[in-house]
């Protein structure tokens, strides 16, 4: 029993040492646009417990990744079930397996009222707002007119999808259109096949590209575009590898 207990705990603390702290520092950055009423250290928890799903998504297969998102309620009980384990855990053995560094120990409100998972569902359901591709992925089109505003054929936009080198998301259930911020001259962005080849899902792909990495001096797609495809690649490896 001793001897599992302690496999378990290395393997743990092996997880913990891959979050990267400059994907933190990212992360943290974009919560903290979208969410300027966050207090640091909620910030600070939020982009850990992001870093942490992330690089840990990033090690399963394509087919175990597809399983992941298809059912987002899952995730969301599944993510709050293990919160909720953590901080349940007695103070001295969370601090026992953190880097022994000085630290700001601060006490919240706690967690509140525990709901049923249809009613937490249904609160969550209340402030969600419903979201257009265009508003996080920019403007788009589909393959026909791709081809009309750039003279490229179907058939040679479809072999760069398949090859990674355009990011494709689908809109509906078969539909994909092609962010068009990706195309230099009609072209697609040089390298863009070494990042797909990291992050198997376009849509996590295509986010990770627009959003701002302090580490690399700016979002990886206007890195990509200035030429600094090793800097956007190595980024994308401490991120998801």
């Amino acid at each position: 029993m001793g001897s599992r207990m302690g496999a378990s705990t290395r393997k743990s603390a092996g997880i913990r040492e891959k979050i990267n702290p400059a994907a933190i520092a990212d992360v943290v950055a974009v919560i903290a646009r979208y969410n300027p009423a966050l207090s640091k250290t909620a910030l600070a928890a939020a982009g850990t417990v992001i870093a942490a799903v992330s690089a840990a998504a990033a090690r399963l297969s394509p087919d175990q990744q597809q399983r992941v998102v298809a059912d987002e309620g899952e995730l969301v009980q599944a993510v709050e079930a293990a919160v909720s384990k953590l901080v349940a855990k007695p103070r001295d053995e969370l601090m026992s397996v953190r880097v022994q560094k000085p630290v700001e120990v601060s006490q919240g409100a706690g967690l509140g009222q525990i709901v049923e998972l249809h009613e937490g569902r249904r609160r969550l359901a209340a402030f969600a707002t419903p979201t257009r591709l265009e508003d996080w992925a920019g403007p788009v089109a589909g393959p026909g007119e791709i081809e009309k505003a750039f003279g490229t054929k179907r058939s040679t936009l479809h072999d760069w999808q398949r090859r990674g080198a355009v990011i494709g998301l689908l809109r509906g259930e078969r539909k994909h259109v092609f962010p068009l911020a990706q195309f230099v001259d009609g072209r697609p962005v040089e390298g863009m096949a070494r990042i797909t080849q990291i992050i198997r899902n376009p849509r996590v792909a295509w986010q990770w590209l627009l959003e701002p990495k302090p580490s690399i001096g700016g979002s990886p797609l206007d890195r990509l575009k200035s030429g600094a495809l090793d800097d956007v690649v190595e980024a994308a490896e401490r991120d998801f590898a």
